[in-house]
């Protein structure tokens, strides 16, 4: 078995970023608070723990994040079965998702690093020889910038995104007041898949446009749905895609430190955590996993998650720490 290898990024404001090529996954975001480097995001102690990971921590999941119902799809008149990793349905690209590949470190500085893969044409039963790479800068205004570049020689869905859990230092994410700018949400069937029914969030608890405290939220609701998944785990529609406009925020009172989260990307799965087991524990993190419409390929009218032959896939994601009195 290959070895998980660890990259180092380090800006000149005290702010550092460790990226093992292992599912090409954030390992730490450490940001000084009041000048000690304090850890933002839920991890293993080693890059080897991540081998046995079953949580997607700080992953780069594909070839479709989210959910593919019954790991079904038709494209262009041919019928695909993908491999199935959640009951009946595929999880994140499927048993054997990008999350657990090993990436070739392509090229590196003190504050970037860019990865790639290669996923053959029947990879988990998906078509298409794709060619993925992702970066990862961090910059001197205490930014992480992520990016997406892919391109495939048949057509296939694609969707990807980072599945970091973040908790900006405080010990549950339930401490953490967040502000997400989305005024709809996916409807969700039984088997966490969406129904095709795009819902609005006025007078309902899945409203987050202004600042919430998630565990007032998630011990206060009377959500049934809410109740039932013990928190959230939605898939949301952003009022925007304009990588420049502010799309969630997430802060930490206790700690003084906010993250402003940025993407292209139509829509963000909102998750906190609640199975997050073993040497962690429920609520620990909570996930913003910029994406595409869950399920896409199976939903006619939701905007389409294919990528055409030889048409470039890019994408990007930003998280913005600063902080706060």
């Amino acid at each position: 078995m290959s070895q998980p290898q660890s990259i180092l990024l380090q800006n000149k404001q005290g702010m550092s970023v460790e990226i093992i090529n292992f599912g090409a996954r954030i390992k730490s975001i450490l940001f000084p608070i009041q000048g000690k480097p304090t850890e933002m995001v839920v991890g293993y102690a080693t890059a080897e723990e991540y081998l046995t990971d079953s949580f997607y921590l700080g992953a780069t999941c594909g070839r479709v994040c989210n959910r593919i119902d019954g790991g079904k799809f038709e494209l262009n008149g041919v019928s695909y079965q993908v491999t199935q990793n959640e009951n009946n349905n595929t999880l994140h690209g499927g048993v054997d998702n990008f999350s657990y590949r090993f990436w070739k470190i392509e090229s590196s500085t003190d504050t970037k690093v860019v990865l790639s893969l290669e996923s053959k044409d029947g990879d988990q039963g998906f078509p298409g020889n794709l060619k993925l790479q992702v970066s990862y800068h961090l910059t001197e205004k205490n930014a992480l910038e992520i990016e997406y570049f892919g391109i495939s020689d048949a057509a296939t869905p694609i969707n990807i995104t980072n599945h970091a859990y973040f908790n900006l230092g405080d010990e549950s994410c339930e401490s953490l007041d967040l502000q997400l700018l989305a005024s709809n949400f996916l409807e969700l069937k039984e088997d966490s898949v969406p129904s095709g029914n795009i819902l609005s969030v006025d007078n309902s608890d899945f409203d987050l446009r202004q600042v919430t405290n998630i565990g007032d939220r998630q011990s206060n609701t009377t959500d049934v749905n809410l109740k039932n998944m013990k928190g959230f785990d939605y898939c949301y529609v952003l009022d925007n895609n304009d990588v420049s406009i502010v799309n969630a925020s997430l802060a930490s009172k206790n700690n003084g430190v906010k993250m402003s989260f940025y993407t292209d990307q139509l829509a963000v799965q909102l998750y906190t955590g609640y199975w997050l087991s073993g040497v962690f524990k429920p609520y620990q993190g909570v996930c913003l996993e910029a994406q595409g419409y869950t399920n896409a390929i199976n939903i006619n009218h939701f905007p389409s998650s294919v990528l055409s032959e030889n048409e470039k896939y890019q994408r990007k994601i930003i998280y913005q720490f600063e902080a706060i009195n």
